[in-house]
């Protein structure tokens, strides 16, 4: 049976729910925050805000434009990796937070929503997120938006249809703001078509005129978001991925060509349940359960937010299995979301019951002390896992970005040329163009070998090689073929395998 509604929340519940999520998430990342630069994609989107780049597909306008807030609002915290890094903290903790709002809203009961956001920041997955620049911590903290305004959209069209309209359009522009930053975006669409029409099944032909201002105001904020690429691209911005100034370069970054075959499809169905399951329990715990147990009662009682969640988990997960790229578990953040949701729908159904076995018999004392006991309960199975693993999640002492940079170009001969691998381009860019050092170097990673016309790696050594001194940090499979043409000489007090080319027969 759908769950008992009482009067609406009142603010201070949604304080004591939100407050100490955000500011105990937030403490627990700040104190485990990656302090520098980093490498692979951290470091490119530390370097992104400052000098308002273009990062990769699909482009990611407005996390950049975001990193550029933060960098200039958060002057005064560091440097501006430092800065980028907190960004990630203060989206994480804030998606907790809205979490924990969402669950007051749905459940009146402000210990459940600390218990939500608890369990949700919690997470390996979340945890790590939040300690270094992601546009995914971006992304959820969006979905956990989109969730609060869809739930007060929800509540105003009950007391009255069309009440709602502008949080509906509210919501419009978040998601267009959220297609702006990743592409996974398009995977909660399906959850909420689904929830609006199952809050108003007749919006369509009844309040028309709403639907379409949340149509253009989804449209014209992801267009106005994206104009972003090719006009930056216009001022030939230092950091620039595939040229977005042309159409081609455009639809390039936007719809992510270069990842244009990498889905995989689904595993056989027991291990893909399988995956799943020891997902989740590597994330949640023993928690586990009682979120499975929470969609079986969510579906029960809260049949409308437990369907969005159900299809968000659902398609978000489908699409990451089948995709089998770096650091994959980024994707599993918004099921997460919805798992630690389910965590404390599955408490609200509890807390029902103990009401209506105790406080209802008489025993008003037992009933406190039991929903008491129950959150306690709760969150100590979030907290005892997070206090085992916080040595293996805490990042600030990863110096290895800095290393890479200050090393390498102490290393480098003047007007030096490097082949470099992503994972290495990225902080040496970040040394380069947010700080300044070595003007003089060339950094050629294999996006600009495509983009400045090189063809390929043996094209690049050629085009500097007697010219300029060319050095390269590569994968195995190209030192080898470099072998085969060019003498290799190791770089001494680097933190990773440099070489120098010289061309075969010379010292």
């Amino acid at each position: 049976m759908v769950a008992t509604q009482g009067p609406g929340p009142r603010a201070s519940d949604y304080a004591l729910a939100s407050v100490p999520v955000f500011l105990g998430a937030l403490a627990l990342y700040m104190a485990t925050l990656l302090p520098d630069v980093g490498i692979w994609d951290t470091a490119e989107f530390q370097a992104l805000g400052p000098v308002l780049g273009i990062a990769h597909p699909t482009g990611y306008p407005t996390y950049t434009l975001l990193l550029w807030a933060a960098s200039v609002v958060l002057q005064p915290l560091g440097n501006e990796a430092y800065r980028a890094d907190l960004l990630s903290a203060l989206l994480m903790a804030g998606a907790a937070a809205l979490l924990a709002m969402r669950v007051v809203m749905a459940t009146r009961r402000w210990p459940l929503g600390l218990v939500a956001g608890a369990v949700f920041a919690l997470t390996p997955v979340a945890w790590d997120a939040g300690l270094r620049a992601d546009p995914h911590t971006l992304h959820v903290f969006l979905a956990a938006l989109l969730l609060v305004l869809l739930g007060a959209w929800q509540a105003r069209e009950q007391q009255e249809a069309g009440k709602g309209a502008r949080w509906l359009v509210a919501a419009a522009v978040v998601f267009g703001l959220a297609l702006g930053n990743h592409a996974l975006t398009v995977l909660l669409a399906p959850g909420i078509a689904a929830y609006v029409l199952m809050v108003s099944p007749r919006i369509l032909w009844r309040q028309t005129r709403t639907v379409l201002a949340a149509v253009a105001a989804l449209l014209l904020t992801t267009v106005a978001v994206y104009l972003y690429l090719p006009l930056r691209a216009a001022m030939d911005p230092p950091i620039e991925y595939a040229n977005p100034e042309t159409w081609d370069g455009f639809w390039y970054v936007v719809l992510g060509e270069q990842f244009t075959g990498s889905y995989g499809g689904l595993p056989p169905l027991d291990n893909l349940l399988e995956g799943i399951g020891s997902q989740l329990v590597f994330e949640l715990g023993p928690l586990v359960i009682v979120a499975l147990a929470g969609v079986i009662l969510g579906l029960l009682r809260h049949p409308r937010l437990t369907i969005l969640g159900l299809l968000w988990f659902g398609a978000a997960w489908l699409w990451a299995v089948g995709y089998p790229n770096a650091a994959i578990e980024r994707y599993y953040l918004v099921p997460l979301l919805v798992s630690a949701l389910a965590v404390a729908l599955a408490a609200d159904a509890i807390w029902d019951a103990l009401r209506d076995t105790l406080a209802r018999t008489g025993h008003s004392l037992a009933y406190r002390l039991a929903t008491a006991g129950l959150v306690v309960v709760l969150l100590a199975l979030a907290l005892g896992p997070a206090i085992e693993r916080y040595e293996d999640m805490d990042a600030s002492d990863d110096t290895w970005g800095r290393q890479i940079v200050e090393a390498t170009f102490e290393a480098l001969e003047p007007d030096a040329v490097l082949l470099s691998w992503w994972s290495f381009s990225t902080p040496l860019w970040y040394g380069q163009h947010v700080e300044g050092g070595r003007p003089d170097v060339t950094i050629i990673d294999d996006r600009d070998i495509i983009d400045d016309g090189y063809g390929d790696l043996g094209g690049a050594v050629e085009a500097h090689l007697g010219k300029r001194p060319v050095y390269v940090v590569r994968l195995g499979h190209d030192v080898e073929a470099l072998r085969r043409d060019y003498l290799l000489l190791p770089v001494p007090d680097v933190p990773m395998e440099m070489y120098r080319l010289v061309p075969e027969g010379m010292d």
